[in-house]
């Protein structure tokens, strides 16, 4: 066993304080008892013991994981609770082990070496964290807008799609009747097989807003956007025969869809 203040010499006892083991030139001898020489002055009085604030410890790590053991001296600890942080449970560890670690240090169960560039590396600590958050807010502030970007684009496509669908539909349906089409969805989907899996009509789909005007001789389905340039940009309309069109909902004036509608999310599905 080696010195902890000496590496390259045996130690010849261990501090009846702090347990750490000494050697010879660092043994105080104090009435039968073995102490460092750290110890042996706190112990006698000659050293004023350093206090520490249990709550402000806690304070600290709550703010910043980490910062309460940096507070108490304790670094590396604090480093490692930082890194860890992300996993939540030894952030929330790190606040109660602060408070207790800080009320041992004034007891004296724990003794610290005094560290001349603690309050510098809690200052950097600081503010290495709060850039952290900063950088975290700005790639948020980037990836949000392009995540609702993309959204509305997958709504648009899917909307596309179901418009062409129900066309599909009603010109099926009008092939099979004297090229007549049908009166309301309804026809659509009591026949065995049904034409369409489910309804559309005044419902919101995909953040759309449905409409169909239906008779024997066509069909008109338009598709509005339900916040226009939030669910989307686009206003569709599919008529008889197919034909597929669009207009820019902002350039047209509609501001949306109507609420008093069925809203179906299908998004989850």
């Amino acid at each position: 066993m080696k010195c902890v203040n000496h590496i390259d010499r045996d130690a010849v006892g261990v501090c009846n304080f702090c347990t750490k083991s000494i050697c010879s030139e660092c043994v105080v001898n104090l009435k039968r008892e073995i102490y460092c020489k750290d110890c042996v002055a706190i112990k006698m009085g000659t050293v004023k013991k350093e206090e520490h604030s249990p709550a402000l410890a806690a304070i600290l790590s709550f703010i910043v994981a980490g910062l309460g053991q940096m507070y108490n001296g304790q670094v590396w600890k604090g480093l490692l609770i930082f890194i860890t942080s992300l996993l939540l449970i030894p952030w929330i560890i790190g606040i109660f082990d602060a408070y207790f670690v800080a009320k041992k240090i004034n007891k004296g169960e724990i003794v610290l070496k005094k560290k001349t560039g603690c309050l510098i590396a809690m200052i950097i600590w600081v503010f290495v964290s709060w850039v952290m958050v900063f950088i975290l807010a700005l790639l948020a502030a980037i990836a949000i807008p392009t995540f609702m970007k993309t959204k509305m684009r997958v709504g648009e496509n899917t909307t596309l799609v179901t418009l062409k669908s129900i066309s599909f539909a009603l010109e099926s349906y009008a092939s099979k009747n004297n090229n007549v089409y049908p009166q309301s969805e309804d026809s659509l989907l009591n026949l065995e097989p049904p034409y369409l899996s489910m309804p559309h009509n005044n419902r919101k789909i995909y953040g759309y807003l449905f409409i169909e005007e239906l008779g024997p001789s066509g069909y008109k389905i338009t598709a509005t956007p339900v916040e226009c340039g939030v669910t989307g940009t686009k206003i569709y309309t599919i008529e008889t025969g197919g034909k597929l069109s669009e207009n820019n909902c902002a350039e047209s004036g509609n501001v949306g869809a109507k609420p008093d509608v069925v809203d179906v999310n299908y998004e989850s599905d």
